[in-house]
């Protein structure tokens, strides 16, 4: 904590206490005198007072050395210069004694007294600095106005043990938001602390204004404006703030707006590069959806406008069958892209609603299987699901989707023969699930990257895609408590694995 010095404190029984101890000393060094006075000269007991001026400009400053001094002078001529207990003086020598040593007195006094002066001043700089340098450190690690805020609030309250509060504005907002850790400010204060928000000057008890307040109010400047108001309550009534603590405080508040400024700038820098970054997923979005939902819309109208056009009327049966064939697939493909669309804004959204059970997960992957069989049509599979699984809890419906993107991504991706092995193996308190290929595989950079949304591997004749079936799939297994990772396959193809936590108390199947 930080105090000012007694000269700077109001007067109080502390003030005077150092005036006391000096009236006691010159009477310890009268009665010191007074046993030795007949075993020299009385001269020689003005070295006595002497010492007496100096322990008291060391010990107390200038003002107490200088009433040693001329408590001593007084002291020496009553008690032991001719005649006795009185201050008349017969002998002319002693005048010039009284006025030497009053002189020597004074100057050693003074020069104690500046010495001690100087020393206490160093060390209130010293502890000054220490706390700033403290204040600066704690300011290093803050990040968002809350950690700022409580950070000062509690380095200022530890150092000038006084209640403490802050009032920080937020960044394109007239009110101010209070935070004080329990320390409530009255209507007259708040008052006090928008009028300091509006015209920059410190008021308080210790200021040139609003005097009648038990608090002073700092305001918080930067370059930019005043970016909040820095209260300190006074312990009682008589005890304001000291110019050096006022000074200090300040020097607090200086610091804490440039940390405040420093947050707000960084929030801003943020939400800069959050809408850059929502530009951009927009861009890729509206790119990628118009591109993707054109072509099967492409191929329906070009289909039913084929069968519709009374000039078509020769087509026969077969043609027309295969025209509304296709156009019927690309409705399906149409209502599989806004699935995954609505699917994925569950996801972000925090909306996914999980209606967990048991289940077999060979049921789950065979119903999986017969929901892809036109897109597997061209690949053999191959499911290997170890012993002595225990059920496993989930949605169905959601790991359903699950294995229906990874296995229509893994049929997409490989040539037409290239067999899809699907594996089920148990980890410890987890289920694995493997859903591996053998088409143009996965690079370890792309490994990290394609459960991104909106992020396809670009690849000279890639299929067509929105980058969305895998992010789904994160999604649906971390609801689930799981993960999901993709990695190179030996001997060519990706493999992608999700796993499932096995719950305690889970039942083995039947």
């Amino acid at each position: 904590m930080v105090r000012p010095e007694r000269w700077a404190r109001p007067w109080s029984l502390e003030t005077w206490q150092p005036y006391a101890a000096v009236v006691l000393l010159v009477g310890a060094a009268s009665a010191i005198s007074a046993l030795v006075v007949g075993t020299m000269a009385p001269v020689n007991l003005v070295m006595i007072y002497l010492l007496v001026v100096v322990i008291s400009g060391l010990r107390w400053g200038l003002g107490p050395a200088v009433l040693a001094s001329i408590l001593g002078v007084l002291a020496f001529d009553f008690f032991f210069v001719p005649p006795r207990l009185s201050f008349t003086v017969h002998d002319a020598q002693y005048l010039m004694t009284f006025a030497a040593l009053l002189v020597v007195a004074l100057v050693i006094g003074t020069l104690t007294g500046r010495l001690r002066n100087h020393a206490a001043m160093l060390h209130r700089r010293e502890r000054e600095t220490a706390a700033l340098y403290a204040f600066s450190r704690s300011m290093v690690v803050t990040r968002s106005v809350t950690e700022i805020a409580g950070a000062v609030i509690g380095h200022v309250a530890r150092c000038f043990d006084r209640p403490v509060a802050l009032q920080v504005q937020e960044a394109g907002r007239r009110d101010l938001r209070t935070v004080d850790f329990g320390v409530g400010l009255t209507p007259a204060e708040q008052e006090a602390a928008r009028w300091v928000l509006d015209h920059g000057q410190p008021v308080g008890r210790s200021g040139t204004a609003g005097a009648d307040l038990s608090v002073d109010c700092i305001p918080l400047k930067t370059g930019q404006g005043i970016v909040g108001v820095l209260v300190v309550r006074h312990r009682s009534a008589s005890s304001p703030l000291s110019p050096d603590e006022h000074r200090l405080l300040e020097a607090f508040a200086a610091q804490a707006a440039v940390v405040l400024e420093r947050a707000r700038l960084a929030e801003t820098a943020r939400k800069a590069e959050l809408l850059m970054e929502t530009d951009k997923l927009q861009q890729a979005l509206l790119h990628s959806i118009s591109h993707s939902l054109r072509t099967p819309l492409a191929s329906i109208i070009g289909g039913l406008t084929t069968v519709l056009d009374p000039g078509q009327e020769q087509l026969d049966a077969e043609t027309r069958h295969d025209l509304l064939d296709t156009a019927r697939e690309e409705a399906e493909r149409l209502n599989w892209l806004v699935s995954n669309l609505l699917d994925m804004t569950r996801v972000e959204s925090g909306h996914l609603k999980l209606n967990i059970d048991q289940y077999d997960l060979e049921d789950v992957i065979g119903a999986a299987l017969g929901q892809t069989a036109v897109q597997l049509k061209d690949h053999p599979v191959r499911v290997q699901i170890a012993a002595e699984l225990p059920l496993v809890s989930l949605d169905q419906v959601l790991v359903v989707q699950v294995l229906d993107n990874l296995i229509d991504n893994a049929a997409k991706y490989s040539q037409p023969g290239a067999s899809i092995d699907i594996a089920v193996k148990q980890a410890d308190d987890s289920v694995a699930v493997t859903v591996a290929d053998r088409g143009v595989g996965v690079s370890e950079q792309d490994a990290t990257r394609i459960f991104d949304k909106f992020y396809r591997v670009e690849r000279p004749g890639s299929p067509s895609g929105t980058g969305l079936g895998l992010a789904i799939c994160k999604g649906i297994v971390e609801a689930h408590g799981g993960r999901i990772w993709a990695c190179p396959r030996e001997g060519g193809g990706a493999e992608i694995t999700f796993s499932l936590p096995i719950h305690p108390g889970s039942s083995a199947r039947s």
